[in-house]
């Protein structure tokens, strides 16, 4: 049996596709010698009627320049982060903190996560990390710590061992 051909325009502003039944139908139209989808209908119909209530036709986009170098003194809140900062030994920075550790004191001043997939290697890479960021640290004591099993997400959900040091 042979199928029935769909013969089909597209949309002057947008290029989707306006098939003869949306014409039909009203939901797709002509305006100012130009073929609208329904979408750009109603586009259309929204400035039309913000002008007739006297307001002012949308005005154009804008279009942003991206500056080779921020303008001295703005600071973007957008940081890139690395895989060493979450859990490798050696890239722990203690002097961002203000807290001062206190190694006699009862209580746990801050705490660092590890996390690692369960398998033997990830395991053993994870208590490697742990034992080296201890002994770059060694005015770090332990004061409890606590570990979970549940999905980490990164490129494939997958159950971790997760386990923070408080110290």
């Amino acid at each position: 049996m042979k199928q029935k051909e769909q013969h089909h325009s597209t949309c002057s502003s947008c290029g989707a596709a306006v098939y003869p039944e949306h014409l039909d139908s009203g939901i797709a139209r002509y305006e100012d010698d130009k073929l609208l989808c329904s979408f750009c209908v109603a586009d259309y119909e929204k400035e039309h009627d913000a002008i007739g209530k006297g307001k002012e036709p949308a005005a154009e986009a804008i279009s942003l320049q991206d500056d080779e170098e921020p303008p001295a003194g703005s600071r973007t809140r957008i940081h890139g982060i690395s895989s060493g900062m979450f859990g490798a030994g050696h890239a722990w920075d203690e002097s961002r903190f203000k807290r001062s550790l206190a190694p006699t004191a009862g209580g746990a001043s801050r705490c660092r996560t590890f996390h690692s997939k369960l398998n033997d290697g990830s395991i053993e890479f994870m208590m490697n990390s742990i034992n080296e960021w201890l002994d770059a640290n060694p005015a770090i004591t332990i004061k409890f710590a606590t570990s979970t099993i549940g999905p980490f997400e990164g490129k494939h959900v997958e159950q971790n061992m997760i386990l923070t040091l408080f110290y």
